[in-house]
């Protein structure tokens, strides 16, 4: 098996004890096929993730880059764009709002997960992330409608998966956006289409402040719900959950820690550094795997033991300095009302989906890791 290949099934199933060797070797592993040094140590993951003046954004983060999103987004931006862009939107993320988007959120989810005894919840989180999403854009337009084309362009868009590949859903999304702008509709709520059009951007690039929800941070939150559902059985944590819901944040912490939904991020080196052993040029990049630096013995003992009263301070599952998430917040919010109405409306359940038998989506990016074939069973 190679040593750094995510996008394939085997190593996303492998991945941590390929990054056992790794984090032991004096030098970083140089991936042929990614044009990437593979940097897997927590201290050297948050050194690069640290130093922006070091290791820039502003070629992109993505392992699989796409050249038209230099500059323009914010996971693919330095300062002083990076801040530019991050001020447009940030009042979309107050804590009105995240609460506007939970309460929202409790609904669907209760509705989703109801009457239902043996099913298939990757699907139902994939819709539950598509509503969050639709609520945090919050277009003037049928939210139904918005959350299908969000389902369609995760599912389908050459921007999020490698396999069945169909931009009609992202096209869609395209002309829906350009005509509310052009024609300056009306807000009718906070999110990020009142903040986009209140602040009166005069430059297209910010455009992808819409993307960048649907894209990236509806694929986080999926992989974040689907992994959660999945270690606090696979972990033993599900009868004491059911128990002491008191558990329930430093169980989200854990999860988040054991596996990062968004598992890495590149970099482009600016100026000479040396890191994990090599010697770092100006033009070389980096995959910044933070879900390695999760479990790194340096920074968390048994680093393989899901323990939810270990300190989780430091984890990187959300980025780190310039490039935190800026939906942290909503992120956690909403991982803590999914887990309340799972124990509340599913209860006990266990997991019919085998670890051999995990399909994960291949993305376009190769950063986030979904899987699209968690099945579960009341009991």
């Amino acid at each position: 098996m190679t040593h750094f290949n995510p996008h394939s099934n085997d190593w996303l199933k492998n991945k941590f004890e390929v990054y056992k060797e790794l984090r032991a070797r004096d030098k970083a592993y140089w991936s042929e096929t990614y044009q990437v040094y593979v940097i897997t140590r927590y201290a050297d993951v948050k050194y690069a993730l640290s130093e922006h003046d070091i290791f820039s954004s502003a070629k992109g983060n993505l392992i699989v880059e796409m050249p038209f999103r230099f500059g323009r987004t914010l996971g693919a931006s330095d300062n002083p764009s990076h801040d530019v862009f991050k001020n447009i939107v940030k009042n979309a993320y107050s804590k009105d709002n995240i609460n506007r988007i939970v309460d929202l959120f409790s609904k669907k989810a209760i509705e989703l997960l109801s009457n239902k005894q043996s099913f298939n919840i990757s699907t139902v989180i994939e819709e539950l992330s598509a509503w969050v999403t639709a609520e945090i854009l919050n277009l003037p337009y049928d939210k139904e409608q918005v959350k299908n084309i969000i389902l369609g362009i995760q599912r389908h868009s050459p921007s999020c998966v490698s396999v069945n590949v169909d931009r009609t859903h992202l096209d869609m999304f395209n002309k829906l956006l350009n005509d509310l702008t052009l024609a300056k509709v009306e807000p009718t709520g906070p999110g990020i289409y009142k903040e986009f059009m209140t602040n009166h951007p005069d430059i297209q690039p910010v455009m992808s402040l819409f993307h960048g929800p649907t894209i990236s941070g509806a694929s986080s939150l999926t992989g974040a719900l689907e992994f959660l559902t999945l270690d606090i059985v696979r972990e033993n944590q599900l009868d004491m959950l059911l128990e002491d819901r008191d558990s329930i944040p430093n169980v989200i912490e854990e999860s988040l820690r054991f596996h990062a939904s968004t598992g890495r991020f590149s970099r482009t080196v600016i100026k000479d550094v040396t890191l994990h052993g090599i010697d770092l040029k100006l033009g070389d990049r980096v995959a910044l795997c933070l879900e390695s630096a999760n479990r790194d013995p340096e920074k968390f003992p048994d680093p393989d033991q899901f323990i939810i009263n270990r300190s989780t301070v430091g984890q990187l599952a959300f980025g780190h300095g310039l490039h935190a998430c800026i939906a942290l917040a909503i992120s956690k919010s909403i991982m803590t009302k999914y887990l309340e109405i799972l124990l509340d409306v599913v209860g006990k359940y266990r997991i019919t989906t085998s670890n051999s038998e995990l399909e994960y989506v291949m993305t376009a990016s190769g950063n986030d890791d979904m899987i699209s074939n968690i099945c579960i069973e009341k009991i």
